[in-house]
């Protein structure tokens, strides 16, 4: 399957974790105004790109890495509970997202799912059950939680091909996943256009369709650290309006996209350079 399984991450900086099971941590705040704020509990749901792959797994590992640092730079003290297993659908976190929400009761859920859902040849019942199940996943967490806020993510695009030194199981990306991952993000813009009635409890998507191929590892699917930093502060930019901090600077005039039109060509950046 695609997407290796953060489990197994999990194991290397050895850490015992069954298979899909959350890891909690609390992220160190540096000194800030007192009293301060509450700890904000944010729930990180969905496949290895979740987990951090491409990086020492942790509860710091992929994107929550810039996004941990960015929160602290803004005196926002705040516990990570990451939900990741590689592979898995959007249809995996159905029967688990009651769970996830009963026992850890966060405050923001981050939702990324949806680039192992293959949609390139889905008929149009398919892609209807796909918009279904994941609007579900929205109906149940906000149904058994009246105070939690939940962000729907536009999925990164792979690059359809690998190249040479990958190394990041499964391997290369298949020639197909682009093309299912536009289907996807059409598929999630058309599912969350009907979620009116929980208002601005479903205040915006995390754009991540801007990330373009040069933050891709080698095998073309999972983004490099470097990659990471710019999920990290996309996701960080989503939420800020409602935390009411400030926004931080995105590389290369990253401006998205919205389902339905071209992706178009993205100005390269040979170095980052988020963190001097």
């Amino acid at each position: 399957m695609l997407l290796a399984a953060i489990a197994v991450a999990l194991v290397a900086v050895g850490q015992s974790v069954p298979a899909a099971a959350p890891v909690n941590a609390k992220a160190a705040a540096p000194a800030c105004p007192q009293p301060g704020r509450p700890t904000l509990k944010i729930l990180t749901v969905g496949d290895s790109i979740t987990g951090g792959a491409t990086m020492a797994g942790s509860f710091t590992a992929g994107y929550r890495a810039e996004l941990g640092r960015l929160l602290n730079q803004s005196c926002v003290p705040h516990e990570f509970v990451v939900a990741a297993e590689g592979g898995v659908t959007c249809n995996y976190w159905s029967s688990r997202m009651a769970g996830l929400v009963t026992t850890h009761r966060p405050d923001l859920i981050l939702l990324n799912c949806g680039t192992n859902n293959n949609l390139s040849n889905a008929t149009a019942a398919q892609i209807a059950a796909f918009e279904g199940t994941y609007r579900a996943l929205f109906d149940t967490a906000l149904d058994l939680d009246p105070d939690v806020i939940m962000y729907p993510s536009w999925v990164q695009y792979s690059s359809g091909h690998g190249t040479t030194g990958c190394t990041t199981p499964p391997g290369p990306s298949p020639a197909w996943l682009p093309a299912s991952e536009a289907k996807v993000n059409d598929a999630i813009y058309r599912s969350m256009l009907v979620i009116d009635e929980y208002g601005d409890r479903v205040p915006t998507w995390i754009d991540y369709q801007s990330i373009p191929e040069g933050y891709l590892d080698q095998c073309g699917v999972h983004p490099t650290p470097g990659g990471y930093d710019v999920m990290g502060r996309l996701a960080y930019n989503t939420i800020a309006p409602r935390l009411g901090v400030p926004l931080a600077p995105v590389p290369c005039g990253l401006v998205g996209r919205r389902p339905g039109f071209s992706v178009g060509q993205w100005v390269p950046c040979a170095t980052m350079n988020l963190n001097p």
